[in-house]
């Protein structure tokens, strides 16, 4: 099992070197790493992901220590350093990290990003008032393990924001019908657990079309299973796009409907490491 999931770190770390953003900020039109090209692709990154702002209070995110797990282009990471917090990034690929790092140089900020598996992370126990992980828990191989790593780095009463992807979202009805609900009906029986890999190419591939190692879709009633010691619990479905049976309507339409809250792509989630 130690290999095993050796092999997903290692394939991970090859993976996400080509940093996750890349083909957006091609269709963007950023074609290098300066301040200037990064201030528009986190401004079109911000526009492109609108509720962004209300899962994450980036104000009472100030002078707090906060842990961000996968790294990207950095625009979150950017964000919480400049409201104030005390911030730590955490990636497996090398080239997020050393992105990170830059832009905090070139931009005066304190923090410091540093390259490993959160599955394997040395960091102290109990050091964070903040986890931040969007988007990236779900690639580790191992969700469940993933959280529960969360909730040692977390000191009691600190917060875990996440973001996953949901299991019943209408691209998953879409594209695999039978596995989901299949899984639908293993959840009734008691199964809690992830939907792991099967049609990944509409979520995550790199500029040359590889799939992303390892992808798990997960739903709030098996997410708050994993959750298990961590209070205040609260999950939402968000993100949308124009494709398969949504492909006529626009992103912009799609987001002001209720479609990204009754079937959307990603399921965030906010709890609590419970007082000890």
């Amino acid at each position: 099992m130690i290999a095993a999931q050796q092999s997903i770190d290692d394939a991970n770390a090859s993976f996400w070197d080509e940093i996750c953003g890349s083909a957006a900020a091609q269709a963007w039109g950023i074609t290098d790493s300066s301040m200037e090209s990064l201030r528009r692709y986190d401004e079109n990154y911000f526009r492109y992901y609108p509720y962004l702002e209300r899962r994450v209070n980036w104000k009472a995110l100030q002078g707090k220590r906060v842990l961000e797990i996968g790294l990207g282009y950095g625009s979150v990471s950017q964000k919480l350093a400049e409201s104030g917090a005390v911030f730590t990034g955490l990636d497996i690929a090398a080239n997020p990290v050393l992105m990170v790092n830059q832009r905090l140089r070139r931009s005066g900020l304190a923090g410091e990003a540093v390259q490993g598996s959160i599955l394997s992370c040395a960091l102290p126990a109990s050091s964070f008032d903040a986890i931040i992980a969007i988007g990236c828990l779900h690639h580790t191989g191992d969700l469940k393990a993933a959280i529960a790593a969360c909730r040692r780095l977390l000191r009691p009463g600190g917060q875990l924001v996440g973001m996953v992807y949901w299991s019943y979202s209408y691209r998953r009805l879409w594209l695999e019908p039978r596995r989901t609900i299949g899984y639908w009906l293993r959840e009734l029986n008691g199964y809690r657990g992830t939907l792991r890999d099967g049609e990944t190419a509409a979520y995550d591939r790199s500029r040359d079309g590889a799939l992303a190692p390892a992808t798990e879709f997960i739903s709030e009633r098996s997410l708050r299973s994993y959750c298990a010691g961590l209070s205040e619990f609260d999950a939402a479905t968000e993100n949308a796009a124009s494709e398969g049976p949504l492909r006529f309507w626009s992103r912009e339409r799609l987001l002001a409907s209720p479609v990204p809250r009754l079937c959307g792509l990603d399921l965030y989630w906010t709890c609590r490491k419970s007082l000890e």
